[in-house]
């Protein structure tokens, strides 16, 4: 099953089901989904930033956001018509578009400050690596200043077979790849216990 496929299936099927968003996105709980978010505030000054949301799902990061009086410039994405469909329908201020940003280049480089993603890594899809590798490189290729996404610790207590782990060595190893374009990295962990964030600091040209 393709990487598109395995997703839509995931989370279709959970929106057919009468769940909170939280569950529908395949968190725990709301409040481990707002846990994840504040790793994202807590590392990233965003006020006033273009911020892009990779992977928006049903617009709970802008919800969050607003909640704590942040101003952003938000764009969210989303593979799913059907969450974008979700989050348009909350009215919030942000613009939610449907698409595949790994398959079609719709954003020019560097066109916002912050790149974020939380959970897109999660499933297993039988190529978590290079899915992993090709999305920093894209995230970079976007950013202006910062990446910023979240995975699933291979220290997890309560593992899933269709789940992905990894840990901070293995994500740091992989970074090499990028340490041209990296200033710093930053690992945050024992917020959750199944779970770790990544905050990759851009290094500027002028740098």
């Amino acid at each position: 099953m393709k990487k598109l496929d395995i997703i839509r299936t995931y989370y279709e099927a959970n929106m057919a089901k009468v769940l909170p968003e939280y569950g529908i996105l395949g968190w725990e709980s709301e409040e481990a989904q707002r846990l994840r978010f504040d790793m994202l505030l807590s590392a990233v000054d965003l006020e006033g930033m273009e911020l892009l949301d990779v992977g928006c799902g049903t617009g709970n990061l802008l919800e969050h956001i607003i909640s704590k009086g942040i101003n952003v410039e938000y764009t969210g994405v989303d593979l799913l018509d059907k969450m974008i469909d979700r989050a348009k329908s909350k009215g919030l201020a942000g613009e939610f578009i449907h698409a595949d940003i790994f398959e079609d280049r719709i954003f020019e480089n560097e066109s916002f400050d912050v790149i974020y993603t939380s959970g897109i890594f999660n499933l297993d899809l039988g190529n978590n690596i290079d899915f992993l590798k090709r999305a920093i490189g894209l995230f970079l290729d976007l950013s202006r200043q910062y990446v910023v996404f979240n995975l699933l610790h291979r220290d997890s207590p309560d593992r899933e077979d269709k789940y992905f782990y990894t840990s901070p060595d293995e994500v740091g190893e992989l970074l090499e790849e990028y340490s041209d374009r990296i200033e710093n990295v930053q690992f945050i962990e024992a917020y959750l216990k199944n779970d770790f964030t990544v905050v990759i600091r851009k290094k500027r040209e002028a740098d």
